[in-house]
């Protein structure tokens, strides 16, 4: 924009707008694009010019800000490359530094993984916002695998109401920890993360009203949302860092071990660990989040539901090592 400013004149439009993690937000980093301020109003949010792209990001703006406890920012959908390109960047050296802490390293994996899945969802076929999706992911699995307190601390963070992006972030984590029980630290667990968290990207291509929906959906509704796993194939096929392992995940993490699944049917043997175990991750944060037409399970609840009621469709040797890995902290 022309103006140089920090906190120049309301700005109201129909444009999108994407939140920016204070966390990311670093003043030696070089933001170099338009930052908003979201402003509530009646009708939901408006956006306030905070900072053009022309001006620096100062240490005390950004202070000045959490003190008043704003938590985002938020850019433009025009400028959502040069952000999400900034935080490709510059995340590894945040979670690297020495001074981060471990309530600040899941801080900042939450709040910017959400906020990724979002914009994802919007413009899936950015190969900006894909990359993106890797590097974090990889700073993310190896931040679980080396801190014991990481999976604790991002649980203890997790929220109870249902979004498609935030849910993304407990399977992703999840998944993660529980993959890493099982394999170790290896490329594959990085592999398989990546499907996790985007495990239901083809929801972006199901009608909102039938997302939305606070009840029992039509049988062509149901045909609607059961399309997902294949949309979500055919969005990130275009996309390299996007391995076979995660796009088997994407395709197949509705299918159960009674054969009975969905989208293609698969018998057991043809239903990767890597897909099972998003599969449970996928089932346990359903059941413990809120939703329009239910309540949440406490997670002992939601364990020994999948336990008694579930037993043909899902890996009972694996909710059992799901059930060690929550440990004393799955009741989110």
């Amino acid at each position: 924009m022309a103006n140089r400013s920090y906190m120049y004149e309301p700005q109201v439009d129909s444009k999108i707008y994407h939140p920016a993690p204070l966390a990311t937000l670093h003043a030696d980093k070089g933001a170099h694009f338009d930052l908003f301020l979201g402003v509530p109003t009646r009708g939901g949010q408006r956006y306030v010019l905070f900072k053009s792209a022309d001006l620096d990001l100062t240490e005390s703006k950004r202070k000045e800000l959490i003190e008043r406890g704003v938590k985002f920012l938020y850019v433009a959908d025009e400028d959502a490359g040069n952000y999400f390109t900034f935080v490709d960047r510059t995340v590894g050296d945040i979670l690297q530094a020495e001074s981060a802490t471990t309530e600040q390293k899941s801080a900042l994996i939450y709040q910017t993984t959400a906020a990724l899945v979002q914009a994802t969802f919007t413009r899936p076929e950015s190969p900006v916002l894909i990359k993106t999706n890797r590097t974090v992911v990889e700073h993310t699995v190896d931040a679980i695998a080396s801190d014991p307190a990481m999976l604790r601390t991002m649980a203890a963070t997790f929220t109870l109401d249902y979004s498609l992006y935030t849910h993304a972030v407990h399977v992703a984590t999840i998944g993660t920890a529980l993959l890493l029980e099982l394999y170790g630290h290896e490329t594959r667990v990085k592999d398989a993360a990546m499907g996790y968290l985007l495990h239901d990207v083809g929801k972006c291509r199901v009608p909102t009203q039938i997302l939305r929906k606070g009840g029992v959906l039509t049988p062509i509704e149901m045909k609607e949302v059961e399309r997902h796993p294949e949309h979500g194939v055919d969005l990130m096929r275009p996309h390299p860092e996007v391995p076979e392992v995660a796009m088997d995940i994407i395709l197949s993490h509705h299918e159960k071990l009674n054969g009975r699944g969905y989208p293609r049917r698969l018998p057991p043997e043809k239903i990767s660990v890597e897909t099972r175990v998003c599969t449970l991750v996928d089932i346990y944060d359903a059941l413990t989040s809120h939703r329009v037409y239910k309540s949440a399970l406490r997670g002992v609840e939601a364990l020994s539901y999948m336990r008694d009621k579930m037993y043909e469709e899902i890996d009972m040797g694996l909710l059992k090592e799901l059930i060690r890995v929550l440990g004393p902290h799955k009741d989110k």
